[in-house]
């Protein structure tokens, strides 16, 4: 009995490593997968824009990148979005192709 009980072990245990190795490889391909959306002008776009045009960004992370620009006025570089809670560069360097920074420097800007 303890022989079987050992193998049904070992076996549970193999199926667990296995699916755990699955797991890691899935998502793996999940972060390297092209991701789609429409590109936005940071410091115009609205909560629901975001959440609407721009890949990985939740209701909660729209809320605070607008509220973060009420706070502090347009966001200078995209970079700056590293500010925001909630944000890090991997989550930046996936969606910066959908995302624009104008209205930067006031109405006398040549950028």
């Amino acid at each position: 009995m303890k022989k079987k009980l050992g193998k049904y072990l070992v076996l549970v245990a193999a199926f667990a490593f296995l699916f755990t190795v699955i797991q890691s490889i899935s998502e793996a391909q999940q972060k390297d997968k092209p991701i789609q959306g429409k590109t936005v002008n940071i410091n115009k776009a609205t909560e629901q824009e975001l959440v609407k045009s721009v890949p990985l960004i939740t209701p909660e992370l729209a809320k605070k990148i607008v509220q973060y620009r009420k706070d502090n006025g347009n966001f200078q570089t995209l970079e700056e979005l590293l500010q925001v809670d909630g944000f890090d560069r991997t989550l930046l360097r996936r969606i910066k192709p959908f995302l624009l920074l104008e209205g930067i420097g006031g109405k006398d800007c040549t950028c």
